[in-house]
């Protein structure tokens, strides 16, 4: 810019130096020279706005090739944001009698979506992309699965319409989960799809209720899943903690199509799956490190039959004798540094186990699992991080006729999120 300036000033003084030493050599008047003055000062006016429009427009250019261009002049802003994330995966399966077995892979999880708002009407529209299959558990693309070198695939992940009024939210759409929830009641990867409506600010009392299509059966009803939670967020000195109670439970529809919805045994006309849920967590400081405690209790109120009767073939138990569920756990952040372990059990009848988190109990048992979950990660800038996380699990309830006896998973994570 500044040599632009100079070299726009330095022509205009080379076009008017004949003037002025014509001026010089008659010796004119000293009217004529500020007449003179007064013309080179229009000029170079004229030429400065003409570089400041030239400047004004690279400047917007610019701005435009890094930015999505929107053409409805209503909506406000487009967000984009995702993350690539590669997997090394080792699982160690112990058999009971049989020769042990393990088995290693590479895997790629990558998301990409975009929140549009319009704040004059308080809507946001969000969708996003996802790697992966139809599986609601997980959005990991294993490399070189069934054929050399396949292509992964690509899914919709989420799409939905918020709307805001005071302290209310109303979300339709396939979403994320709104519920205040540990890692091992509900994957994380799980979009529930539906209507729902919440409640709160950031510190008090809040709500969200739902209703969520749940399954289509027979390809002409829709079973639905109705969740409701209530709680309180609240703070003590530098101490902060979430405070709740929920609830849900599925159609009867939902029950009666087993084959469908993988419940093995069960007795459809005793067997439901209402499930309530106490969550708690508490965030503070201790030192140079930020600690956060938590814990989760969970039971079907629903589980019901007889011996055998149970979403795990084969159990020995009454549904309502392992209808309930719990994790504890405990994270820490030092600087860089990530630091995790928690403990879970999940009995046989707990939960609906085609939702709960996908790599605990994976190569076992969607359900009648407890066991172990450490988890370490570094930072190494604000975009990029690694991570490890070990799994250790066994039967809650062993069966003769499971052949594993313990199973770990190591999985070796790099993360890139933009």
């Amino acid at each position: 810019m500044k040599k632009m300036m100079c070299t726009v000033a330095a022509l205009t003084m080379c076009a008017a130096l004949p003037s002025l030493a014509a001026a010089g050599a008659g010796a004119d008047s000293q009217d004529d020279i500020k007449k003179e003055l007064e013309y080179l000062r229009l000029k170079m006016s004229s030429q400065m706005e003409r570089v400041e429009q030239l400047e004004d427009r690279l400047k917007k250019q610019n701005e435009a090739s890094g930015r999505v261009v929107l053409a409805n002049e209503f909506i406000d802003q487009l967000k984009l944001k995702g993350d690539l994330r590669v997997r090394y995966e080792i699982r160690d399966k112990d058999n009971k009698t049989a020769t042990d077995i393990s088995r290693d892979r590479w895997r790629t999880r990558f998301r990409v979506g975009g929140v549009w708002e319009n704040k004059a009407e308080d809507w946001q529209v969000g969708a996003g992309l996802a790697s992966g299959s139809d599986d609601p558990t997980s959005t990991n693309d294993t490399w070189s699965e069934t054929k050399s070198f396949e292509t992964g695939d690509i899914r919709l992940d989420y799409a939905y319409a918020g709307h805001k009024w005071q302290d209310f939210k109303f979300t339709i759409g396939q979403q994320e989960n709104p519920y205040e929830t540990s890692w091992v009641l509900w994957d994380g990867d799980v979009r529930l799809a539906g209507l729902t409506g919440q409640y709160g600010k950031k510190e008090g009392v809040f709500a969200t209720v739902g209703g969520y299509g749940a399954k289509l059966v027979n390809d002409d009803n829709t079973a639905m899943l109705y969740m409701g939670q209530a709680g309180y967020r609240g703070k003590i000195g530098n101490a902060k903690y979430t405070l709740a109670a929920g609830y849900h439970a599925y159609d009867q529809s939902f029950i009666n199509d087993k084959a469908a919805t993988t419940l093995g045994s069960i007795d459809a006309t005793q067997y439901a799956l209402e499930i309530g849920d106490l969550y708690g967590k508490v965030s503070f400081p201790v030192a140079a490190a930020k600690l956060s405690l938590y814990g989760h209790l969970w039971q079907n109120f629903g589980a019901d039959g007889d011996v055998g009767e149970s979403q795990i073939a084969s159990f020995t138990q009454k549904p309502e004798d392992a209808d309930t569920g719990y994790v504890i756990g405990l994270d820490a952040k030092i600087d860089k540094f990530k630091l995790g372990y928690s403990y879970s059990v999940v009995e046989a009848d707990s939960l609906y186990g085609q939702l709960t988190d996908s790599d605990f109990g994976d190569g076992l048992s969607k359900t009648n699992k407890q066991g172990h979950r450490v988890a370490l990660g570094y930072g190494f800038s604000k975009n990029w991080s690694a991570g490890l996380t070990w799994f250790k699990f066994e039967e809650d309830v062993t069966l003769t006729t499971t052949a594993v006896d313990e199973i770990d998973i190591y999985q070796f994570d790099l993360v890139y999120k933009f």
